[in-house]
């Protein structure tokens, strides 16, 4: 966490807002915007993303350090399988590390590399994935760190970081993006959630104490 102040400088400005709106990630343009606009707001000196994809996310992330002139942030990027096309994949390599393999796995190799202060979980879409990936990030984040959960409005993960946030390590700032969308996806058909909306989207916000 950077916890000297940014003096202004009018150098410093949403330069490449353009990358929020055309990311490839299925992000809603709310969510786009909240990752941008943290990242500028809190500077961290190690972002960090399980579940990179296409890039999306992390094409946000690198452009709000670029606007805000946190050149010397270090970028962590997590994911089973990476599907980044060929700019994408330049385009974060003048920052990023590329982790491949599971998060369990990924993420204690990137936090011992270097403190992590700011974690996006958008990787295993199950209740057990989850669930796993917040509460092995309470043990491995930075005391201060921002960790932001996408799709909170989906049953299984809901659940998640339902049970998370009551780990007494975590201040639960609550769900701050409230753009859902059900993508016309069947109901859910196993566990607790069987026969409830599949629905997709929505931004949980935690805190590390």
């Amino acid at each position: 966490m950077t916890y000297r102040p940014l003096l202004y400088n009018a150098a410093f400005g949403p330069l490449n807002l353009a990358a929020v709106r055309n990311a490839p990630c299925q992000m809603s343009l709310g969510e786009r915007l909240f990752l941008y606009s943290l990242v500028y707001a809190a500077r961290p000196a190690h972002y960090c993303e399980i579940g990179t994809a296409q890039g999306g996310s992390a094409l946000i992330a690198q452009s709000a350090l670029f606007d805000v002139g946190n050149h010397d942030a270090r970028m962590s990027l997590i994911d089973i399988a990476f599907d980044l096309d060929k700019p994408a994949r330049q385009m974060l390599e003048r920052r990023a590390g590329f982790h491949e393999g599971p998060s369990t796995e990924m993420l204690p190799k990137v936090a011992a590399a270097a403190p992590i202060d700011f974690l996006l979980i958008d990787g295993d879409h199950t209740h057990d994935g989850a669930l796993r990936d917040i509460e092995m990030a309470a043990d491995l984040v930075l005391p201060g760190a921002h960790v932001l959960i996408h799709d909170a409005y989906n049953p299984p993960i809901a659940a998640a970081i339902a049970e998370a946030a009551a780990n007494p390590a975590w201040i639960d700032v609550g769900l701050v993006v409230r753009h859902g969308n059900d993508l016309h996806d069947s109901p859910l058909e196993d566990g607790p959630w069987k026969g409830q909306r599949n629905v997709w989207g929505g931004m949980h916000h935690l805190r590390r104490r």
